[in-house]
């Protein structure tokens, strides 16, 4: 079977599986769906207590569901990441985001290595900018830490550069995901408080972060060509 023809399968066999996942997810809250569509300040502290009494089944279904987002190249994880901070709080959404990302990503990696030709990556911008780096581990770290980079993209980077060894893949996806793992979780929280200066505080860190790191590549990248000229 070609590869194409099975990339197409995996993307439609993973779109199911999330729909399923998402519509078991929309009916186990549909009670909280209902009390936020008739939303009244008095049932907030209500509104609360129902959102975090939900068991493991629904924190698996999630973690799940962050996993695939991160596996299939062009889905996002973003706003499942925000509903772990809204449904679980910062430090248990965190531990969803950052674990459900690191094993999304391992996954990744390997259908790009089976299933990806270099030919279709190599061309790309970012691929250039994340390979000619002097300190690639680094590059690859602040790679997956710009949430607006195409992960499929930053991984089959550290699957080039980190060919024979399994641990030096993990180590950039382990450190560059953490940061907005927690931020989205920390915002999620914060929506379901209606805490409006740790939302904006949320997307202000946010935006630091990534314009930071955007900056770090290209001022790398300058001082290897300088270093070069000289």
């Amino acid at each position: 079977m070609k590869r194409k023809t099975i990339r197409i399968i995996l993307f439609i066999f993973g779109g199911i599986l999330g729909a399923l996942v998402l519509y078991k997810l929309y009916l186990n809250y549909l009670p909280e769906l209902k009390l936020v569509f008739h939303f009244d300040h008095r049932n907030e502290e209500l509104l609360i207590k129902m959102v975090r009494s939900h068991g493991i089944e629904d924190l698996a279904f999630l973690f799940v569901l962050n996993a695939i987002c991160v596996a299939i190249p062009g889905l996002s994880n973003g706003i499942f990441c925000v509903l772990n901070g809204v449904l679980y709080g910062p430090a248990i959404g965190f531990i969803v985001n950052w674990v459900s990302d690191i094993l999304g990503q391992v996954i990744l990696m390997e259908l790009l290595r089976k299933l990806y030709d270099i030919n279709h990556i190599s061309h790309s911008k970012i691929y250039k900018l994340l390979s000619t780096q002097k300190y690639p581990m680094i590059a690859l770290t602040i790679g997956y830490l710009i949430p607006f980079i195409p992960s499929a993209t930053v991984s089959y980077v550290n699957v080039m550069i980190n060919k024979s060894s399994r641990k030096n893949q993990l180590i950039p996806i382990i450190i560059g995901v953490a940061p907005f793992a927690y931020l989205y979780a920390y915002g999620g929280d914060s929506i379901l408080h209606l805490d409006s200066a740790r939302i904006i505080k949320s997307i202000i860190w946010i935006i630091v972060i990534a314009v930071l790191a955007v900056a770090i590549l290209l001022i790398m990248r300058e001082i290897k060509k300088r270093t070069k000229k000289a």
